[in-house]
């Protein structure tokens, strides 16, 4: 396996979030045959290819191969390199990742042939999930262990602890009239903007309300009867979304607009990923190991690793290539940092293996 190749087809590869689970695990099929090539067992899951080796309990090495692109987006800005610096869609987030994990398969597995590893690379990442996860977690009852590659960090840093995701709707319904009349109507869009200025000032510290999606009125001179938002919420523990659960229980007690009629949904996308004591275990005896001076983070972003340590495995993630600007035309990610990464994710696996 020629990695720069394998690289540079990876991203060339459409897997963007309009295509369905099928289309993007077919287009990804040579990825599967690459595991094969190493001797795994290679089936395919609901949104996945899964592989395995060996018997459990494994190391799983985990990663997402969708991009948050549109259909045919590699068609217009394929795989390029400049110098160090290498561009493309999902070239950090995290098709990088993905050839750091299989480089640092391959050559680990030359130095050990027995070994009980699985892989699951899912194609629904970039939209919560929703069928990768049930992978992940019959992945997650034979494991004692989640390696997630994850884009890597300023400086070479990984991920040790990740924010959950969950998502916040407002409706509210009022009544259309002249604008020009405002006593004619019930504005949804007056009380719409009061409930999320309210809900907006909710976030505090590791808890946060975003909105991000509002839609409201069609014509300038007619009182909107209709208005909906959405928020994107990040929180460090469920106890926050119970607290959070009775803050918006006050908040829409009262309205701005009486004839108006408010309801909400909340609905937890995404656990966390927990912080847990043998992953800062394993990550210090790696790095006094191989004598590196980087840093375990604790993040904002959700990643398919707290799937793992919502069932009691410990993770480590952000071990994929470094990179910035993801999710944006201007990604980007640095060819110099490759070898570094293989480096810690080959020896993050000896020492799991080693713990059995």
């Amino acid at each position: 396996m020629r990695w720069l190749e394998v690289y540079e087809k990876l991203v060339n590869t459409d897997t963007g979030f309009e295509l369905s689970d099928d289309e993007k695990l077919d287009a990804t099929e040579f990825i599967a045959d690459i595991l094969k090539d190493m001797d795994f067992n290679v089936t395919r899951g609901r949104a996945s290819h899964i592989a395995t080796m060996g018997s459990p309990p494994y190391v799983a090495l985990i990663g997402h191969l969708d991009t948050v692109f549109k259909r045919d987006e590699p068609s217009k800005r394929p795989f390029r390199m400049e110098g160090d610096v290498v561009k493309g869609p999902g070239v950090a987030d995290m098709k990088g990742g993905i050839v750091v994990l299989l480089e640092s398969l391959r050559r680990y597995l030359m130095e050990r042939k027995e070994s009980s590893l699985a892989v699951v690379l899912n194609v629904d990442e970039e939209v919560g999930s929703p069928n990768g996860r049930i992978d992940h977690y019959e992945v997650a009852k034979n494991s004692f262990f989640c390696l997630s590659f994850e884009t890597g960090r300023k400086n070479e840093a990984v991920v040790l602890e990740r924010k959950g995701i969950a998502s916040l709707e407002v409706t509210v319904v009022g009544r259309s009239g002249h604008a020009s009349l405002p006593e004619s109507g019930a504005n949804a869009l007056v009380e719409a903007a009061d409930k999320i200025l309210k809900i907006w000032q909710l976030s505090r510290g590791d808890l946060t309300v975003t909105p991000t999606v509002f839609n409201s009125g069609f014509k300038i001179n007619v009182i909107p009867d209709k208005a909906n938002a959405m928020f994107d919420v990040r929180y460090k523990d469920l106890d926050q979304i119970r607290e959070l659960r009775l803050k918006l229980e006050d908040i829409f007690h009262g309205k701005l607009v009486p004839e108006a009629k408010v309801s909400y949904s909340l609905e937890v996308k995404r656990p966390p990923m927990r912080k847990m004591e043998k992953a800062e275990e394993v990550f210090a005896l790696a790095k006094s190991h191989l004598n590196l001076d980087i840093k375990g983070l604790s993040v904002s972003g959700g990643g398919d690793a707290a799937f793992y340590t919502e069932k009691g495995v410990p993770a480590i993630d952000g071990l994929g290539i470094v990179g910035r600007w993801i999710h944006s035309p201007d990604e980007e990610a640095y060819l110099s940092t490759f070898e570094g990464r293989v480096r810690l994710a080959m020896e993050l696996i000896r020492i799991l293996e080693d713990m059995k």
